[in-house]
């Protein structure tokens, strides 16, 4: 008996770090599709109704899966200058702390979009809004200079990845 509870003690760690490894896999490989380059985009009317769903746009990492749902992609998508706006539904009790948005911009560094900086954000439903002439680089503020596609990246105030999604600006 007294070698049966280290044997199922050892037994449960190694699953423990399994599933760990797993999870942890699961987030990397999320992150590798995320920071590609932007291609197709969920097209909604300006009311936020899905006219073309992107099956990869608005996914929700593996680390908040099941505390933070997108319940609304951005809209409207594609932007003709008007403000973007997409909503989160948190879940969780305590499982985001702080928000960032943010894209990339010609100089492959982060531009922020729209910052919370509550810890934790409450449950429930959040709308996220942003102008989307701030995808134009530099200080330009034109909405010319930011048309085409652009990546949102949603993350938390310890840089992980919520969810992502693509952006065009006509």
């Amino acid at each position: 008996m007294s070698f049966l509870k280290p044997a199922l003690l050892f037994t449960f760690l190694i699953a423990g770090i399994a599933a760990c490894s797993s999870a942890d896999d699961a987030q990397r490989e999320f992150e590798q599709e995320a920071f590609q380059p932007p291609s197709g985009f969920t097209k909604t009317g300006a009311n936020g109704e899905i006219i073309e769903n992107d099956p990869k746009d608005w996914r929700v990492s593996p680390l908040f899966s099941g505390f933070v749902d997108v319940i609304q992609p951005a809209y409207p998508n594609p932007t003709t200058g008007q403000t973007v706006e997409f909503q989160i539904l948190i879940t969780g009790l305590d499982s985001v702390n702080g928000l960032e948005v943010a894209t990339i911009d010609d100089n492959n560094r982060f531009k922020v979009l729209y910052f919370d900086e509550r810890r934790p954000l409450p449950i429930g439903s959040h709308s996220i809004t942003f102008n989307p002439v701030l995808f134009a680089p530099g200080q330009s503020g034109t909405i010319s200079g930011a048309r085409g596609l652009h990546r949102v990246f949603v993350f938390d105030h310890r840089d992980n990845l919520i969810t992502y999604g693509d952006v065009k600006v006509e």
